[in-house]
């Protein structure tokens, strides 16, 4: 499976609190994670999420299924919670996950927080995540408006996160995967700068993967790059092998 990733600190932070899993030769997952937490606290929450839902998956016997999903995420979700408990430097961390994990003419997707998943489908981009964030909760209230959202200045406080809690719940569907599509992860430090139409035009032009996903992050640096900012993308290329 041929995936590819992008990440960059951005302007304003010293360090890069995203992570990310790309697949290995015979793997068909992939996924992108947004620590929070102080003290670098959320560098080390995003990197034991993708460590231990890679692991999970990897070691998996079964076609992709919904129980193995929610499994890795109970388990990473707990390792979290677990050092966060232990270590008072790292009390209160925690992370998103956004993951994908496709089987033969399928794909589960799995997420828990606001680091989004898109799907590039006959040249139509659609947002297949719902943030679990305040300010979405206050646009599906109808209590601000989408201008409103973009500049809230709460619009990064997120409601649901692994680690911050002794359970999660993850949000998972399972779709069907057709020539074409092409899925795009990433974190908030790219879908604050972008809409989903600028996404579109990016993902759409004709040039290799890697300089679309370097045109990704220049734009949302050039925009302010506030926050780290991570970008991953699995296009069709003769199906998932």
């Amino acid at each position: 499976m041929k995936a590819y990733v992008m990440t960059d600190v951005g302007r304003v932070r010293l360090t890069n609190e995203d992570a990310s899993y790309l697949p290995v030769s015979g793997e068909r997952f992939a996924a992108v994670a947004d620590g929070m937490g102080g003290h670098r606290a959320g560098e080390v929450a995003s990197a034991m999420a993708i460590q231990v839902f890679s692991q999970i998956l990897r070691e998996a016997d079964d076609p992709a299924s919904e129980e193995v999903l929610i499994r890795a995420v109970d388990l990473a979700n707990a390792a979290i919670y677990r050092q966060s408990r232990q270590d008072p430097g790292q009390h209160g961390m925690g992370t998103t996950l956004t993951g994908l994990w496709f089987g033969s003419d399928y794909v589960y997707l799995c997420h828990v927080g606001d680091s989004r998943a898109y799907l590039l489908r006959n040249e139509a981009l659609m947002q297949m995540t719902n943030d679990h964030s305040l300010v979405n909760e206050l646009l599906e209230r109808g209590e601000i408006t989408h201008k409103e959202a973009r500049v809230h200045p709460q619009r990064n406080m997120i409601t649901r996160a692994l680690g911050t809690g002794k359970h999660v719940i993850s949000d998972i569907i399972r779709m069907d995967y057709r020539p074409g599509d092409c899925w795009l992860l990433c974190t908030d430090g790219l879908s604050n700068y972008l809409s989903s139409s600028e996404l579109a035009r990016i993902l759409r032009m004709d040039i290799p993967w890697e300089d679309k996903l370097g045109s990704l992050v220049e734009a949302a640096l050039q925009r302010g790059g506030a926050d780290n900012i991570t970008a991953l993308v699995i296009p069709y290329e003769g199906g998932i092998t």
